[in-house]
């Protein structure tokens, strides 16, 4: 328990030792947790156009200023500025209260599970369990465990809070059609996870590979090693490359094209599997 009421290890971004307020708005900080291929936000966040200006003009901007003044203070946002900071304008009216709680802006969940979705509502996630009593907050083929999640009018007032934050910046039209793309990826990154799903629950059904009513692991065999870099890789890059304009991630580096390529793959081995299976029957 923080001395601000929340929960959680201040030193994740405020490292020990000086407990600097300048080296939680950075971003090489997140990068600590936030780089690999499952999670690549720092990547994606370098090589946008916000990422840009930081790398070039960012070393000019004031990271010890309470409240953080945009415009002024800094002229781009960093992860702190849309995830956590207090934000002011120059009149000092707020433009984001502050928070630390990473997900009080984010009407989705977007990584680290197989299909993008609302947040859960509580931090306990243990808790959570879909139809099939698996502990995922949505099914295998996708549908929403609603009932452990976040309903749309939390989701709207997130998705808010985090526009009022573009707003300081951008025109209302650039920021609804910002949305607009990043809620297209989510359906459609969600739609090729499902076709991959299809793909690895129809070879457990038919024999070629060991699954669920076998009580088996869902993660060691090869289709199902392929199925996991369908979402956990490839729909997770793609996402974050639509919320934070890294256009590259979310085309050709671990993007889309893997996505479709992963699919075609998982295609083929499942038929020579198959295959396989029936030429062993004949002889």
């Amino acid at each position: 328990m923080n001395p601000d009421g929340s929960v959680g290890s201040c030193t994740a971004c405020h490292t020990r030792h000086r407990f600097s307020v300048e080296m939680a708005r950075k971003p090489y900080t997140c990068s600590a947790c936030h780089e690999g291929p499952d999670v690549p936000a720092y990547k994606v966040y370098m090589v946008s156009k916000h990422g840009n200006i930081f790398s070039s003009v960012g070393d000019r901007w004031n990271f010890d200023a309470v409240p953080w003044v945009v415009g002024r203070d800094f002229t781009a946002p960093t992860c702190a500025t849309c995830h956590v900071s207090l934000i002011v304008n120059d009149d000092g009216e707020a433009v984001a209260e502050r928070t630390h709680r990473m997900n009080d802006r984010l009407p989705w969940r977007i990584f680290g599970l197989i299909y993008a979705h609302p947040h859960p509502k509580s931090a306990d996630t243990s808790i959570i369990k879909n139809r099939a009593g698996l502990p995922l907050p949505t099914e295998l083929t996708g549908e929403p465990a609603a009932k452990f999640l976040i309903d749309g009018k939390e989701q709207e007032k997130r998705r808010k809070a985090m526009q009022n934050i573009c707003l300081a910046c951008h025109g209302q039209g650039w920021v609804d059609g910002q949305f607009a793309r990043f809620q297209n990826t989510i359906r459609t990154t969600n739609e090729m996870t499902r076709t991959a799903t299809r793909i690895l629950m129809t070879a457990w059904e038919k024999g070629a590979a060991r699954g669920l009513a076998e009580n088996d692991s869902i993660f060691n065999e090869a289709i199902e090693k392929k199925w996991v870099e369908e979402w956990l890789f490839f729909a997770n890059s793609t996402r974050f490359a639509s919320a934070m304009m890294g256009a590259d991630y979310g085309a050709f580096a671990n993007g889309r094209w893997y996505l479709s390529k992963n699919i075609q793959e998982m295609a083929d081995w499942l038929r020579f599997k198959l295959e396989g299976i029936e030429a062993q029957k004949k002889e």
